[in-house]
């Protein structure tokens, strides 16, 4: 897997996130599902909430996934109330920061997954992903906008 996988199912998946954003707050746990279950239509394994190991165990990942070339750790943040427009990429940045943490055996990448609606939030996103040292892509379809960063 690598990070356009990501981006594709998700762009592909936009009319189904549109949906969630349109229910109001608090669609960040319903898009974590969404991933897993996109994730294991492609026949990866996958699994949500999984504790960071030993020192950081008090902290979750959101989604865990898995192919034939090893894992790969995904920190979500999605554009929402608490969240919304400029807040979103510095909620991503916090999370690029904390995803560093995540250590384990054939640990194959750590991405940082970030959805944006808004007009202010998909524009941050892009310009982030236009400084190459970000190591972040990022596309969007249909005012939905996904960054990737890699750590």
């Amino acid at each position: 897997m690598i990070n356009t996988d990501i981006v594709n199912m998700l762009i592909i998946d936009r009319s189904h996130i549109a949906q969630a954003i349109s229910t109001g707050a608090a669609w960040e746990i319903w898009q974590q599902v969404e991933l897993v279950v996109l994730l294991r239509l492609r026949g990866d394994s996958a699994a949500r909430e999984v504790p960071y190991p030993a020192p950081n165990a008090a902290q979750s990942l959101d989604v865990l996934a898995g192919d034939a070339n090893g894992s790969y750790a995904i920190e979500l943040k999605v554009e929402s109330a608490t969240n919304a427009g400029a807040a979103l990429l510095p909620a991503a940045q916090a999370d690029m920061q904390k995803i560093q943490n995540y250590q384990a055996p054939n640990l194959r990448a750590r991405w940082v997954v970030a959805i944006a609606y808004s007009g202010v939030a998909r524009n941050a996103l892009n310009q982030f992903a236009q400084t190459a040292a970000n190591n972040a892509i990022y596309q969007e379809a249909d005012s939905i906008g996904v960054l990737v960063a890699t750590r």
